[in-house]
Order: structure tokens, then C-alpha cells, then sequence
């Protein structure tokens, strides 16, 4: 009955669908832990804008080398058992970083190191979860599943920030980095659970399976576009968040538990953005909803760059929250439409170096221009680029299209 009167609740009928749901929350919810406490603890090692777009890139910089050959990987190999080997590597990871920090033993070095290996093992884990997540959705709720994934990201993005902020000043950062632990444990007793689901391995050669992914998106110009704007927005847009400890400390001067309100009001708008979504995908024409919610995205995050209210930040984190999830929620759910599951890890895989592989140089974009030319100025030079670059997509998709 309430998948009747609720519609956007239909990919709940399947109980694996219902427990990796519940798994990836776990994960999703102390990865935001991790994050928030790993920035503030850089943040206060060095004190400078510039270590955190650093250390942000050295998480991110292993999906940019390897999101690519992990998606071929997902379409070769059992998806469950690359999530399984990846969750338990990030689990020892995670404690060891725990323990290290609680220590107070942890050098800049250190944390890098540790700090690259974790993104190592999320390279891999990434597209062969996402994957796995579509393939024991039901097959006529394909948008819907995408849209709760970001459900699923953008609660976490709320919640998270929150817990971390408690975490801080109360137990101390070294407790962000056990939660991330604990949520990996988590994680993997749902995996145990779920069982394999059917899979037609690629046969072919490990670098022209690659490439056929490749060539999969560069052959359809709709997809080609819309990757073009999920990277656009990576590298000019989305890197305005390694710079928020910065701005919390420095220029709203609200410290760690500003920190956690900031991202939380980021994640509550695109939480607000991701329910709206599950809706909104199965209703309207996602070009639209693409280029509506990237216009909320773009003049909220210009508009945060100028503000020196902490209210008038928050609000406009939340609504930049809701654009960007709405902007990115259409844009995975038209790839994965158009994905046969045949290719659908390598599409997950293209998709996860848009969106998070080419994170590193976004955030070595912020690194540099906000050292010479400070935060603020950073931001609205990204966002500036992304609309001028939106529009150029969008000028040169009609061309090709007519």
C-alpha cells in the first residue's frame, strides 16, 4: 500500500535492494564523519587553505588514476566480493588513523599516506557498489534507485557533519575516524547478507573493455555533454568545499561546530534536493532538471563567496545543497538510463571520475588561486567558469544536435 500512494518507494520491494540501502547509509554516514574531522585536523596542523585543498586532493587524486580500470573491473569480477575486499581494507585503515591520531602521532606525511590509501580503496569500492546497488533494484525503477542513492548521500551529508561536530571538542578527532570504522563494520554485515546477483562478465581484453566504456558515452552526444557538465562542475564548482574549514575559522569565525552547521545545512538542502528528486526524476525531463538545479548550484555557491553572515551563509549552503544534488541526481540517473548492465560498471566508473576522480585537480584549483587570491575570490572564479563553460556545452550540443 504506501509503494502505491508513494511511488518513488518502488525500488523498496526488493529485500537486497532494502539492505544494501541500509549498509550504504552506514558508510555513507561515517565517510561524512571522517571528512569533517579529517579537514578540521588538517586545519589545525597547518592552519592554511592551501594543506586542505592538498590534503583533499591526496584523498581524492587515487579516483582520477583509478575509477576508470576499477568500473572495467566491476563489469569483469563479482561486484560484491571487490565491495567486500575494499570495505575491509578501509575499516583497518580507518582504525589505524584512529589510533595514530588518538596517539598523537600522526605527522603531515603520515596522514597523506594514510589519507591516499583510503581513497585508494574507495577508487575500487565506488563503482562496483553503485553498480551493485542498480543491479538488485527493480529494473523499471532504475531513476528512482539512482535518485535514493543520493537520498542515501545527501542524508549522510546532514547527519554526519553534525555527529563530528559533537565528536571534536567532546572525544576528540580520533573518534570521527573509529566511527568511520564502525560504520564500515556495519556495512559489510549487510554485504554478507545479500547474495551475488547474476553477472555476464566481459570477456574481452582488460584495456578494450576500458576503452568500450569510453567509446559507449563519446559516441551518444546527449551523454557526452552531460559528462561534460558533471566535470565542469567538479573541477570549477563542487571544489568550493575543501575551502569551508577556512571559512568557518577565519572568516565566520564559528570554529568546529560552525564547521558542522555549515556542511550540515549543505547536506540538509541536498537532502531536501534528493527526496525531491525521487519525484521530480520520474516526472519531468531531466535536461531540465539538470540545467535548473546547476543554476540554484551556481548562484548560491557565488553568492556564499560575498557573504560574512553566518545565518545568511548557512541558508545559502543549503540552497547550493539542494541545486547541485538536483543538477547531479538527473544527471547519474540519464547515464545510468541509457547504461545496458552489460557496460553499467564502467558507466558508474566514467561517472565516479567525473564526479569525484577529478575532484584532486578541483581541489588543487582551489588550493592555488585561494593562496594567491584568497577564498572568496576562488569561489567565484569557479563558479564563473562552470556558467560561462554550461553555456558552451549547452551552445554546442543544440549545434551538433540540429
Amino acid at each position: 500500500m504506501p509503494m502505491k500512494i508513494f511511488p518513488q518507494l518502488a525500488p523498496f520491494r526488493s529485500a537486497p535492494f532494502r539492505m544494501l540501502f541500509l549498509g550504504q547509509a552506514s558508510s555513507f554516514l561515517g565517510s561524512w564523519v571522517h571528512n569533517v574531522g579529517q579537514g578540521w585536523l588538517v586545519y589545525q596542523m597547518t592552519g592554511s587553505p592551501f594543506w586542505l585543498g592538498l590534503f583533499a586532493c591526496a584523498g581524492s587524486l587515487p579516483l582520477l588514476l583509478f575509477s576508470l580500470p576499477a568500473g572495467a573491473m566491476a563489469d569483469r569480477f563479482p561486484r560484491r566480493r571487490i565491495v567486500i575486499l575494499a570495505q575491509i581494507a578501509a575499516l583497518l585503515l580507518a582504525s589505524a588513523l584512529g589510533l595514530l591520531a588518538f596517539l598523537h602521532l600522526l605527522s603531515l606525511w603520515a596522514l597523506g599516506l594514510l589519507v591516499f590509501a583510503l581513497g585508494l580503496a574507495g577508487s575500487f569500492e565506488l563503482p562496483a557498489r553503485q553498480a551493485l546497488f542498480l543491479d538488485v533494484a527493480p529494473k523499471e525503477e532504475l531513476r528512482a534507485a539512482v535518485a535514493w542513492n543520493s537520498v542515501l548521500f545527501n542524508g549522510a551529508r546532514l547527519i554526519g557533519p553534525a555527529v563530528a561536530a559533537f565528536l571534536i571538542p567532546s572525544l576528540g578527532v580520533a573518534a570521527c575516524f573509529w566511527t568511520n570504522a564502525l560504520s564500515y563494520l556495519l556495512s559489510l554485515g549487510c554485504l554478507f547478507w545479500v547474495s551475488s546477483s547474476p553477472q555476464c562478465p566481459s570477456r574481452r581484453p582488460f584495456l578494450h573493455s576500458l576503452r568500450e566504456g569510453v567509446r559507449y558515452i563519446a559516441a551518444r552526444k546527449p551523454l557526452l555533454g552531460q559528462a561534460s557538465l558533471i566535470g565542469l562542475v567538479t573541477v570549477f564548482g563542487w571544489s568550493y568545499t575543501v575551502l569551508l574549514p577556512f571559512f568557518a575559522e577565519s572568516i565566520l569565525h564559528s570554529g568546529p561546530k560552525g564547521l558542522g552547521i555549515l556542511i550540515s545545512a549543505s547536506g540538509a538542502g541536498s537532502l531536501l534536493g534528493s527526496l525531491a528528486a525521487t519525484s521530480l526524476v520520474r516526472t519531468l525531463p531531466l535536461p531540465r532538471l539538470v540545467l535548473g538545479g546547476l543554476g540554484i548550484f551556481l548562484l548560491s555557491a557565488a553568492c556564499f563567496s560575498l557573504s560574512r553572515s553566518f545565518l545568511v551563509s548557512t541558508a545559502l549552503l543549503g540552497l547550493a545543497g539542494l541545486g547541485l544534488v538536483v543538477f547531479l541526481s538527473a544527471g547519474n540517473a540519464f547515464l545510468q538510463e541509457h547504461a545496458v548492465r552489460e557496460l553499467r560498471g564502467r558507466v558508474v566508473g566514467i561517472a565516479t571520475f567525473l564526479f569525484q576522480g577529478l575532484f584532486p585537480i578541483g581541489s588543487l584549483f582551489a588550493a592555488l588561486v585561494s593562496r594567491f587570491w584568497g577564498a572568496p575570490a576562488t569561489i567565484l572564479l569557479g563558479t564563473g567558469l562552470c556558467a560561462f563553460g554550461t553555456l558552451a556545452v549547452t551552445a554546442w550540443s543544440s549545434r551538433r544536435a540540429g
